[in-house]
């Protein structure tokens, strides 16, 4: 099954990356495209552009749990 993923703001390079729902680090946030950023860099919301390397992470997750359809 794809992981649930939130999109929020990363202070560092001002773009919405795809970070799992449930992060196993307190210290560092990290990106479906492997983008780390620590808590205090992370805006909980859905603003400004998205990743597209994390776009594509998560469709391909989505491919792979066959909920992907074209």
């Amino acid at each position: 099954m794809a992981m649930p993923y939130e999109w929020w703001h990363s202070g560092y390079d001002r773009l919405c990356h795809a970070f799992t729902a449930h992060q196993a680090s307190e210290a560092y946030f990290e990106a479906a495209c492997a983008h780390s950023v620590p808590p205090e860099h992370v805006l909980r919301s859905r603003s400004g552009a998205l990743c597209v390397p994390c776009l594509v992470e998560v469709g391909s997750a989505m491919e792979d749990d066959h909920t992907w359809r074209g």
